[in-house]
């Protein structure tokens, strides 16, 4: 390809990714997208005021956020000169700090069709919105990319710590964890490498965070905290009960507003207690895992469609599917292979995602689960639900057949 052809590919795709981050950037102030967005920072700027107050997190109470998470939220506050700056100068930082996380993504942009994923790339952050500016997941994310990075170029000791990093951000990794393990089984030398520098970056948040004054007992209340999470109503598993209720009672299920999220009440429609819905998703992880194990092929190389293919299948079975968390799968597109139709699948998820959080949130939970109308925004969630289970049927036809033919 000529020279100067490639160069206005590059300044187009440069183009096109500074317009759409900008145009993030304004909808981010807009109240139709922050009124609802904006909540979690507003939860994060209470964990700081608790901190300066007591110039310690020894007063940390109710507190949902592990300790590498807590740390995350420190650099937004470096602009009041390390003290409690007005919460409207705290969340205007946050923004530009997610923004230069969101850009550090496109480092993953690698392989063949460069260019042509980073564009994709940056459609389809447009189609997910600007929700990706008021969460954290966006930093976990770019340290598992870079963990995965690492771990293509042979640099174990930094791929473990960007995991382990990422780990005590969001527990999530620890899914695709033996996965890793598995592949360097042979070279013991490596992995022990890798494993003590995620340790290490597992570990340090902790102890930073004792250091300012943190207790064990704030750490295991945050660990409780997501176990006794309900089952949310964005989740598959919710979705598959409020079909159901909507069948039998021709009414959806009552919600439970507690642990950060909207739920169902299961005793409406089921049996099934919590602990249940806490577990489910060990048995297809584990099925998938053991049909790997026999299948020697699969470790010899880093696959990225496996770790892929394993986020998918724990979110479709998790109890907890939040509009932040299609970010988790979402932002492995660059390191894939080119798939059209991954890509058609990933668009309308995020388009849907988006229509039913954060646009449409209140209508969802007033005129659908209150009153008992406005049936098109349970649609929305229901095809983003399902459109999710395609992908997730697609990538693993992307990791088990096209490897067996290839053999």
């Amino acid at each position: 390809m000529p020279k100067a052809t490639i160069k206005i590919k590059v300044i187009f795709v440069f183009i096109l990714t500074i317009f759409i981050l900008v145009l993030l950037l304004w909808q981010a102030q807009l109240p139709i997208w922050n009124a609802h967005l904006q909540v979690d920072v507003w939860v994060w700027y209470e964990r700081l005021t608790s901190f300066f107050k007591h110039n310690s997190f020894i007063g940390l109470k109710d507190n949902e956020l592990l300790p590498a998470t807590l740390l995350y939220l420190f650099p937004a506050v470096l602009v009041s000169g390390w003290s409690t700056a007005p919460y409207w100068l705290y969340l205007k930082a946050t923004l530009w700090v997610n923004l230069l996380i969101l850009i550090g993504h496109f480092i993953g942009c690698r392989g063949q069709n460069q260019l042509v994923k980073a564009g994709l790339f940056a459609l389809l952050i447009l189609a997910y919105g600007p929700i990706a500016l008021f969460r954290f997941d966006g930093l976990a994310t770019l340290l598992v990319i870079l963990g995965l990075i690492f771990w293509q170029k042979q640099k174990f000791s930094f791929s473990g710590f960007a995991l382990g990093w990422a780990t005590g951000i969001k527990i999530y990794p620890v899914i695709f964890l033996p996965y890793l393990f598995l592949l360097k089984r042979r070279r013991l030398a490596s992995l022990k490498r890798f494993i003590l520098f995620y340790l290490v970056a597992l570990l340090l948040p902790v102890l930073i965070f004792f250091a300012l004054g943190g207790r064990w007992e704030q750490v295991t209340e945050a660990l409780a905290f997501h176990k006794n999470k309900y089952v949310s109503i964005e989740s598959l598993p919710a979705s598959i009960l409020t079909t159901l209720s909507l069948l039998k009672f021709h009414q959806p299920m009552p919600l439970l507003a507690g642990y950060g999220v909207w739920g169902i009440d299961l005793s409406f429609i089921t049996d099934l207690k919590l602990q249940f819905f806490n577990l489910i998703w060990l048995l297809p992880v584990g099925i998938f895992y053991l049909y790997l194990f026999f299948k020697k092929k699969f470790f010899n190389q880093l696959n990225v469609e496996v770790i892929f293919c394993l986020t998918l299948i724990f979110l479709v079975f998790s109890k907890n599917l939040n509009p932040q968390y299609v970010w988790w799968f979402l932002s492995l597109f660059p390191l894939l292979e080119f798939n059209p139709l991954a890509f058609v699948l990933l668009l309308f998820i995020c388009i849907f995602n988006q229509l039913v959080y954060p646009l449409f949130y209140t209508h969802f939970l007033e005129d659908f689960y209150r009153y008992n109308q406005l049936y098109v925004v349970f649609y929305c969630l229901l095809l983003r639900n399902l459109l999710i289970m395609a992908l997730t049927v697609l990538s693993l036809r992307n990791v088990l057949v096209k490897r067996v033919v290839r053999r």
